[in-house]
């Protein structure tokens, strides 16, 4: 009882900030017709919804609910990293089209995905509600993967140049560290990372879509 009364103001909680991302986004738009300033005027709800979302893997964990927490992880971790380590840290990615194509798919998903646990919660999920929540990530996810892509790519030039991050040799650890190969190589991650993500979303797709009835968050 206290679990779902839990996951339910939680649900509710990202639901509400994920819209209200959405608004924030399109209203700067529409006003300045530029994203000169979009991430300024993102930043802080971004920083603590996206944030928040590492909670989940916990969900998982002990048992709130009936996710993957490895599948969890890998869809959350990428988007906090470029939160914090690209956003964040690098100037030239704030006004490069990831951050839209980010800003994009990522609310969308959620907004949709928040709104089908609530509804599951109440139990009576309308079936348009069920299709959205198998179907939009045929487009979506692809974009919200395009738009981290571009921004590890727009990071690169100031990375290679102001090495931000970087641990040089020699030093107590004999450790090294190279923000510019890090961002390629995780940016070479996304090649096989995809395929399998969105595999394993099209099988739960033909698992709810195609007639089988599941009940997880």
């Amino acid at each position: 009882m206290i679990g779902a009364l839990y996951l339910n103001l939680y649900n509710t909680f990202q639901l509400s900030g994920w819209a209200y991302l959405c608004f924030l986004t399109w209203s700067h738009l529409g006003e300045k017709q530029s994203m000169d300033g979009l991430w300024e005027r993102t930043e802080l709800p971004l920083k603590i919804f996206q944030t928040a979302m590492v909670i989940e893997v916990v969900h998982c964990l002990v048992g709130l609910v009936r996710s993957s927490p490895v599948t969890t992880a890998m869809q959350i971790v990428s988007r906090v990293f470029i939160v914090w380590l690209i956003l964040e840290q690098v100037p030239d990615t704030r006004t490069a089209p990831g951050l839209l194509l980010c800003l994009t798919a990522w609310p969308f998903a959620e907004m949709v995905r928040y709104l089908y646990y609530l509804a599951n919660a109440l139990g009576w999920v309308p079936y348009l509600l069920t299709w959205a929540r198998y179907s939009f990530f045929l487009v979506l996810y692809p974009l919200g993967v395009a738009g981290e892509t571009l921004s590890c790519y727009a990071a690169l030039p100031y990375c290679k140049e102001k090495r931000p991050l970087d641990v040089s040799m020699p030093n107590a650890f004999n450790f090294t560290f190279s923000t510019y190969y890090v961002l390629i190589g995780i940016m070479l991650l996304y090649i096989p990372g995809l395929p399998v993500m969105y595999q394993y979303m099209l099988s739960q797709r033909r698992k709810v879509l195609g007639g089988a009835k599941t009940k997880s968050q």
